[in-house]
């Protein structure tokens, strides 16, 4: 819940002491509140609250005049709705015996801190916030518990009764006016036999025996607001009221009960969201003629009559979940109050009442969740904690909050979320393992094509050497071997095979900004779904984790706050290609995600870079640069793409694309499986397959042609430039990509143009395959070239020609491997006959 700032918050000081009043405002100028006024007597203190409205009267208890502080705090409450803090110098017990009829809302003792007097207030306002969340909800409780068998009580965090039904009127033999602001304790007489509530007595003495079932009023945040209860007379009751009498029928607490009903969530919750449907108020406005919107009182309950006729509704048939456990513990730690699900969880179904409430758990958990639990005593403040249950192995969300005699805490059930938190974690842990062994079949392929190239220059160089060449195919077949493992490790590099379901995309989606929203408010979080109910089969997990991936991504480029607007939609295979035309999609409908963000954006260079691996543009120690190579193994996973638009000091667009999925049962997702290993198919290239050159392709060789070589391993770069001036090129060898742009350009001027461009992926420490490529395509478009990479999964890889290459090379090669890319493609393009 909302909270305002101290700088909101109107405090008025009525006290005659001129020096304790001035102190009292110095402090509460330096901690940040705004002080409306001082007052030294009552009738200054009316004067200033019609002047300046405040929120909250510090009020001495003692005023020295003839006005009386617990009188004028009880008329500040009453007539004005002021909250009042009683500032006193006697002990608590004195002035809480003197001014509980003024109902204050809190003390602090003379001489207090600052923190003191900010936590005092902070509590107060908490309070004052819940206490208005509660009168919200009350119409739309009302409206549905009125006419009920059930009795219905509400009563807010203290346990003051806010409203009862008339059922609840009929057992405990209190009308609501009375009722009202009283203790649940004072007006409720239960019943109870092994701590469990059997019966009630009214106020005349008769006994009804009864089932209740209590759940927590919660906010939209989840914050609670007060307690609902409902009472249920037993079947027994039932049977002796409909056999005679006008009395209810005295019942034995000892006697064997029937089984209680089981808990009643789903109604409670039905009953609390009410309130805050727009349609349901007004159709609420629209059956109370002459009453009032808004806030509600005692006296002005909102009835709903059945039709003539009509048996009086019951609440059980809706009423059949279990809600969440609710309990009161003192404050010297012992359970003052726990309702039917608290105790069947935490007490086994025995009584937990007036039992100490870290029993039911561990040593250790007494020591790191007791203070937590207990924070609000001394802090004034409701606090939120996670809380590990060993002995039964679950985890709980617990919210508690400071009340009369002790904490009010709510458990909620994460265990599932937290298990699913692990399970992201493990999963994280395997990509960055795959990721670690993509890099390690990077570095084996670059060896492999060492030692496999080497082979063949030998075997070449010995033809007549037999059993030279013995060893030689031993050796050749061992890295053959060596070249199989690397593309297990490839496969595993790439990621699991998405396990798919049925998901609604709007769904997904609204979860995920929902959790970054909490993260990163001054972030505007949008949502905009062409079609709510779109279904896609995809695999939900890998899927929210590329798109937490990208909005975490958008989050961190917008420190400063901005806009972030998630778009999903159902697309074309034509509109598929409008988006890509390097993609070929399946002939069927794709869902689109578009994550978009007002961050500072990326610069080509950076852009062209994003999906390398390790590639980062955060300054950060801890800034893995996994997170969208992993985003584009999820979207190749599912047979589609991930491509980024950016434009620096404007923002980024992510774009993710992938087939639906609706297939008929039994068709197979005809998805490219590239772990065979082999060449990457070249697509829309008219060129031959890229295989080994046949004798008399290898003396067809013409001199002349001249071939630059970008390749950073210098026993690969040696190899490369052996093999290709045996086969009569002229071969200029550079290891960064600086340099190959030079020499590229310095060619140009001379006259001399090299006839193709060998150009390898990665360069460690210098500029990669990608950029140079960008460069030489600007200073000349028809240059010729082909890549080649270890990495057999890089984009420039499955999609050559969107970087502006003509053909690829994967790495491992032989030397007749590397001739036969060459040949072809100097022959496709009529360099060479």
């Amino acid at each position: 819940m909302d909270v305002p700032s101290n700088q909101s918050l109107k405090i008025l000081i009525v006290e005659d002491d001129g020096v304790t009043a001035r102190d009292v405002e110095a402090t509460l100028h330096r901690r940040g509140f705004s002080v409306s006024g001082i007052a030294a007597s009552a009738e200054e203190a009316r004067q200033s609250i019609a002047e300046s409205n405040p929120d909250v009267a510090l009020i001495d208890i003692h005023l020295s005049n003839a006005d009386s502080g617990a009188a004028l705090a009880g008329e500040l409450r009453e007539k004005y709705g002021v909250a009042v803090i009683f500032i006193t110098g006697y002990s608590e017990d004195a002035v809480y015996e003197q001014a509980s009829g003024a109902k204050p809302a809190a003390f602090i003792r003379k001489p207090f801190s600052d923190a003191e007097l900010a936590a005092c207030l902070d509590a107060v306002t908490e309070r004052g916030i819940a206490v208005e969340a509660l009168a919200i909800k009350l119409p739309g409780i009302s409206a549905v518990a009125e006419e009920l068998a059930e009795g219905v009580v509400v009563s807010d965090r203290d346990g003051e009764i806010v409203y009862l039904n008339r059922a609840a009127e009929e057992l405990s033999g209190w009308n609501r006016t009375e009722a009202v602001e009283k203790l649940q304790n004072e007006v409720l007489n239960l019943i109870e036999t092994d701590g469990t509530v059997t019966g009630i007595k009214d106020r005349k003495g008769g006994q009804v025996a009864i089932s209740e079932r209590s759940s927590a009023i919660c906010s939209d945040s989840g914050e609670v607001l007060g307690v609902i209860t409902i009472f249920t007379p037993t079947e027994a009751t039932k049977a002796g009221a409909e056999s005679n009498s006008d009395t209810p029928e005295a019942f034995d607490p000892e006697a064997p009960r029937q089984d209680l009903p089981p808990a009643r969530a789903d109604a409670l919750k039905k009953i609390a969201a009410l309130s805050s449907d727009p349609a349901f108020r007004e159709l609420i406005s629209d059956r109370k003629p002459g009453s009032e919107s808004g806030g509600f009182s005692a006296s002005s309950t909102v009835p709903v009559t059945p039709p003539t006729g009509e048996a009086k509704p019951t609440i059980s048939p809706l009423i059949d979940d279990f809600t969440d456990p609710l309990v009161k513990v003192s404050t010297s730690g012992k359970v003052t109050y726990a309702n039917s699900e608290a105790t069947s969880l935490f007490g086994n179904g025995k009584n937990l009442v007036g039992l100490s409430f870290w029993d039911r758990f561990s040593t250790s958990e007494f020591e790191e969740y007791d203070e937590p639990l207990h924070r609000p005593l001394a802090t004034g403040r409701s606090n939120r904690f996670e809380f590990n249950d060993s002995t039964r192995a679950l985890w709980f969300e617990v919210r508690s909050y400071r009340t009369e005699d002790g904490v009010l805490a709510l458990f909620t059930d994460i265990t599932s979320g937290k298990q699913e938190d692990a399970e992201s974690v493990r999963q994280q842990r395997l990509e960055g393992l795959g990721l670690l062994a993509r890099g390690f079949a990077h570095d084996f392929n670059n060896r492999l094509t060492a030692i496999t190239g080497n082979i063949s220059l030998a075997r070449e160089r010995q033809p007549d050497d037999i059993e030279l060449h013995s060893l030689l195919s031993e050796a050749q077949t061992a890295a053959a071997h060596a070249t199989g493992l690397v593309q297990q490790l490839m496969t595993f590099a790439q990621g699991g095979r998405p396990i798919r379901k049925q998901t609604r995309i709007s769904d997904l989606i609204r979860r995920i900004l929902t959790e970054h929203r909490i993260q990163h408010p001054d972030i505007r979080y949008q949502f905009q779904g062409a079609d709510p109910e779109l279904i896609a089969n995809i695999d939900p997990a890998q899927v929210s984790r590329l798109i937490e991936n990208l909005i975490a991504n958008s989050a961190l480029a917008m420190s400063q706050g901005g806009v972030l607007i998630v778009r999903s939609a159902r697309i074309s295979p034509e509109e598929v290609k409008a988006i890509k035309g390097s993609h070929s999609p399946m002939q069927e409908d794709h869902l689109l995600i578009e994550v978009i963000d007002t961050g500072h954006g990326m610069n080509a260079e950076a852009l062209d870079q994003v999906f390398e691996p390790y590639f980062t543009t955060r300054p950060e120690n801890n800034a893995s640069g996994i997170g969208l190579t992993v985003c584009e193994s999820i979207a190749k996973a599912h047979s589609g793409f991930i491509q980024l638009q950016s434009k620096e000091g404007k923002g980024t667009i992510a774009t993710f694309c992938a087939p639906l999925g609706k297939r008929p049962t039994g068709e197979t997702e005809g998805e490219l499986d590239n772990t065979s290993g082999g060449e990457l198919p070249v697509a829309n290239l008219d060129l031959p397959a890229l295989g080994p050159l046949n004798g008399t392709e290898a003396d067809n060789f013409l001199v002349g042609t001249r071939i630059l070589i970008l390749e950073d391993d210098a026993p690969i770069r040696r190899l490369m430039a052996a093999t290709l001036r045996r086969a009569g090129h002229e071969v200029v060898e550079t290891e960064d990509g600086n340099d190959t742009i030079s020499v590229y350009r310095e060619a140009m001027g001379e006259g001399a143009r090299f006839h193709l461009l060998i150009c390898d992926l990665t360069i460690e420490n210098g500029l990669g395959g990608v950029e140079t490529m960008r460069q030489l395509t600007e200073m000349d478009p028809s240059i010729l070239a082909i890549v080649s990479s270890g990495y057999s999964d890089a984009p420039a890889m499955a999609t050559p020609e969107a970087f502006g290459f003509r053909a690829v090379l994967p790495k491992p090669y032989a030397p007749s491997e590397l001739r036969a890319a060459v040949h072809r493609i100097l022959m496709a393009h009529h360099i060479i006959s």
